[in-house]
């Protein structure tokens, strides 16, 4: 991508703290919150806490502080259990919830995970068309759609030992029309590498039919946005 093109995707998107802003639409997404997976970090053995809740509430706010969206859309696998939601889920799901809907309008996206999602929340959705975008969680294949906006593969990128959350973009490459994979927004979700990902690697049916060499891993730290080459070239120098 060169230095025009870049600045037009940082014109397009805005990038925080694995939120993504569609500027042109007044439109945020967060994907794979996973509410209560320190729960489940618990019952596996872990024994200090994770303050779970206090972080995902202070990374919410400070995205509403940074972008002040329209409408804000948690893009699926919002639970972390597929059978049961305790109390300390449903009332950090209700906290969430309430800080988002002071600011904005909720759209939630059912994902994988959601299974219980039914029982808890109302009105949830398979999908949210906006403005000529088209956000799913990337569970299942989908047609007719705008740019698409995909969680569930939480996609990490490797640099120097470290590794980093990230955006996938991909210009055109899902039937002529451009991609955003959503890293996980759930800081305990350490990500899945990509560095080396093939089209068959990743969970998505939409990521398994696209040229996976044209993604470009975005990361962002501390308030910076730093577009990478497409997979392709971070493979061959690797």
């Amino acid at each position: 991508m060169n230095a025009v093109a870049e600045a037009d995707l940082l014109r397009r998107f805005g990038f925080y703290k694995s939120a993504l802003y569609v500027r042109d639409i007044d439109l945020c997404v967060v994907s794979d919150v996973h509410i209560g997976l320190a729960e489940t970090l618990y019952r596996q053995g872990l024994h200090f806490p994770l303050y779970e809740e206090e972080t995902l509430l202070e990374r919410f706010e400070a995205v509403l502080d940074r972008f002040s969206p329209a409408v804000f859309v948690l893009d699926g696998d919002i639970f972390h259990a597929f059978d049961r939601v305790s109390r300390g889920v449903t009332e950090t799901f209700s906290a969430v919830l309430a800080t988002l809907r002071a600011e904005c309008e909720v759209i939630l996206v059912r994902g994988s995970h959601d299974t219980m999602l039914p029982a808890v929340a109302g009105g949830a959705v398979e999908r949210y068309d906006r403005g000529g975008y088209t956000v799913v969680h990337g569970d299942k294949a989908v047609d007719d759609h705008g740019t698409l906006v995909i969680g569930h593969d939480h996609p990490a990128i490797e640099i120097d030992l470290a590794r980093f959350p990230c955006f996938l973009y991909g210009e055109g490459v899902v039937g002529g029309r451009d991609l955003v994979v959503m890293p996980a927004a759930n800081p305990l979700s350490p990500g899945v590498t990509v560095n080396h990902a093939k089209g068959r690697d990743f969970l998505s049916p939409i990521l398994r039919r696209v040229d996976t060499g044209r993604l470009q891993p975005v990361v962002e730290a501390d308030g910076e946005t730093v577009v990478l080459p497409p997979l392709a070239g971070i493979r061959r120098f690797a």
